[in-house]
């Protein structure tokens, strides 16, 4: 029996579910700069849209938004997609854009090792801004404590 594995060359597509798509594609667009790609639509044989891939400048992969309300419903709260920024002068530029477009989101959080922002999508799957820099802050700066790092909580979403 070989132990050979073969290889995995890196991630295809992320799929997240949506209730609704067309106002999740605008949502995406507004808020991520997200291009649709409508030759890569999901249609049935009947016609129906279920599903689109986007283009998210600087994701390096395309993002599907299938429509599937019930496994949208059940993720709601949870944060399957976490982007990296640079540091926290580009944090600090989502939260000005976020709040721009008055998209609501946690406060900056003190991670692990580096800063935190949680955006949830219109169903409320939460997507992360993380930063790639560092804080060089101790364990006991973490905020281990926010809520918007479980997935059962409804943080207040007013900062």
């Amino acid at each position: 029996m070989s132990d050979a594995r073969p290889a995995v060359r890196g991630v295809h597509h992320i799929k997240i579910p949506v209730s609704d798509l067309e106002r999740s594609i605008a949502w995406y667009a507004s808020v991520l700069g997200a291009r649709r790609i409508p030759e890569f639509d999901h249609v049935t044989p009947d016609g129906v849209l279920f599903a689109v891939i986007l283009d998210v400048p600087g994701a390096g992969v395309p993002v599907e938004l299938r429509l599937d309300p019930e496994t949208a419903g059940r993720l709601a709260g949870f944060d399957p997609l976490t982007f990296a920024v640079a540091g926290r002068a580009e944090l600090d530029g989502w939260v000005r854009h976020l709040d721009t477009l008055g998209v609501p989101r946690s406060p900056v959080i003190v991670a692990l090792l580096g800063h935190l922002l949680v955006v949830p999508d219109p169903d409320g799957v939460r997507l992360r801004f993380y930063t790639d820099e560092p804080h060089g802050l101790g364990p006991e700066h973490v905020d281990f404590a926010s809520p918007w790092l479980r997935p059962d909580s409804d943080p207040d979403t007013d900062v």
